[in-house]
């Protein structure tokens, strides 16, 4: 069959030829037909397998059925996919996401019940296109179709609710995502009170809107039901909701290391049983998409993919080249991470370069990377593209673990916002020496390479904003400073001299670090969390 026959195979705007397997009569193609042992409709090879050409497109398959069938989506590399397609009156679509490299070749549809007759399922056409989140429902009156893309309805001013497509979805699916877009237009901070239920369950979140809208998602089996509505308790006449979207999300561990889409508060709150693999859960930031997140099982497993980044990007006498494991056994390197795009394409570059054998973890961290486009391959190695990726452990208390991801939250936002990155270098520049002198003197005793300019700008901005301002005085006067003096008990005269000649340094420079932060992102210092 090509595609002159019952449906087509449309490809970035295309059409594809497909090879039927077997061959059937016009009228039973795209159907379920007995076909070796069980109803099914013939396999249909796409004569060019089509190669995806980036991460944000689905395969979709739009059809008749009153009854779920199993659609079959082979890739050139012999994976196959196996998708329970829903059932309803009219026309459906349905998309599977597929992602940048992947070699589409072939698919077909099969019956629930092997044994079991349906005539009604029918193949519209089929192809790629980009991905429109949530089920989309289209019934054909005359030659028009309705498009109902959000599948929910409004009970009251503060109430929505959505059980029909969470009863579809969680008929057929082990886990589901429930993304809630809005808009806020007020011009003070505020937070909101909201409630996600079930017949039987509910939980209550705090809601912090960013002014340029954002969108917050919810995880069934992180939340340990599957939703059916939301109620905002305190709604905002400058707060609306635009979309729900409900859509399913796989427990099991992708092979192309699709993160979990999520805010900072999600991330924090998401339970290791809801993790897709035992070890390791990664996530890609609602406010910077570009920025990945790697929630570990413990500093063990989190060293074997980063603790050589650590020392080749940032560490005092180690940057700028790749230590063995021998050398790195005896080194303390960090509990949370953050490297920008720029220095991981640069870190792989050296080891290519070098012929250095890298560690398992650190060779999947590049393909993670590479699937993600944070990094690309090139014939000279690698370049960055944006972004880049921050990591944390579950060995870290709950505390040090909202500390450090806090901290290394707005090393991410630096990677991505270079209008915050220029705001932080005037304000850096506009420092006196003595106050530039002690920032390189307390980044040295971290071991941080105060050589590179970009780490140290970075690092005065991230550690002025890892605590609320209220608490950023006592942070230092009290806890930091002393504890430095432990370490150098000879500063002391050169201490005392700076805090008496610059007594309001980390409150004013705090303050002005947080006002770009929120004038840009909607952002606070101590507050990177939408959900709480």
């Amino acid at each position: 069959m090509s595609n002159s026959g019952s449906f087509s195979f449309t490809g970035y705007g295309v059409e594809i030829s497909l090879i039927e397997n077997p061959g059937v009569k016009a009228v039973d193609e795209g159907k379920l037909i007995f076909l070796d042992n069980l109803y099914s409709t013939p396999m249909y090879k796409l004569e060019n397998p089509l190669l995806v050409k980036g991460n944000t497109d689905s395969f979709y398959i739009r059809y008749k059925s009153e009854v779920e069938t199993t659609l079959e989506l082979s890739f050139e590399n012999k994976i196959t996919l196996e998708i329970l397609l829903p059932g309803s009156d009219g026309i459906l679509q349905y998309q599977v996401v597929v992602f940048d490299g992947d070699l589409i070749s072939g698919f077909r549809v099969k019956s629930v019940y092997p044994d079991k007759e349906n005539k009604s399922f029918q193949i519209i056409d089929v192809g790629i296109e980009k991905t429109i989140p949530g089920f989309i429902i289209r019934t054909i009156d005359n030659s028009s179709v309705t498009v109902i893309p959000q599948g929910f309805k409004i009970l009251n001013s503060n109430t929505y609710l959505f059980e029909e497509l969470s009863g579809r979805a969680s008929s057929q699916f082990d886990q589901v995502r429930i993304s809630l877009s809005y808009d806020y237009s007020g011009s003070e901070e505020m937070d909101l009170d909201l409630v996600i239920f079930s017949e039987n369950n509910s939980k209550s979140f705090g809601l912090n809107p960013r002014h340029q809208g954002a969108v917050v998602s919810f995880y069934s089996t992180s939340l340990g039901f599957i939703p059916t509505g939301l109620t905002i308790k305190n709604n905002d006449p400058d707060f609306s909701i635009t979309s729900i979207d409900i859509t399913p999300f796989s427990k099991l561990a992708s092979i192309n290391y699709n993160p979990v889409y999520a805010d900072i508060g999600t991330m924090l709150n998401y339970k290791k049983e809801a993790w897709r693999r035992s070890d390791w859960e990664l996530f890609s930031w609602n406010l910077f998409p570009d920025i990945l997140v790697m929630d570990f099982r413990d500093y063990s497993l989190q060293s074997s993919f980063l603790k050589r980044l650590t020392f080749f990007v940032e560490k005092s006498g180690f940057s700028g080249t790749l230590q063995s494991n021998e050398t790195l056994s005896s080194l303390h390197g960090w509990n949370a991470h953050d490297y920008r795009a720029k220095d991981l394409a640069a870190f792989f570059t050296k080891a290519e370069e070098e012929s250095f054998i890298l560690n398992p973890e650190e060779i999947e961290l590049k393909s993670i990377l590479i699937s993600n486009r944070i990094i690309k391959k090139t014939e000279s190695g690698y370049d960055p593209v944006s972004g880049g990726i921050l990591s944390y452990s579950m060995e870290s208390s709950p505390r040090l673990r909202r500390l450090f991801i806090t901290h290394e939250g707005y090393h991410g936002i630096f990677f991505s916002d270079l209008e915050f990155v220029a705001e932080v270098q005037s304000i850096w520049d506009g420092l006196d020496y003595s106050e530039k002198q002690f920032w390189y003197d307390f980044l040295a005793w971290k071991q941080y390479d105060i050589e590179n300019s970009y780490l140290v700008v970075n690092e005065f901005m991230a550690y002025l904003m890892q605590q609320r301002i209220e608490d950023i005085e006592s942070y230092y006067k009290d806890y930091i400073i002393p504890k430095y003096l432990v370490a150098f008990p000879d500063d002391i005269d050169k201490m005392s001299e700076f805090l008496l000649n610059y007594p309001n340094h980390f409150l004013d420079n705090a303050k002005k670090v947080e006002a770009a932060a929120y004038r840009l992102n909607s952002i606070s210092a101590g507050e990177l969390r939408c959900l709480y």
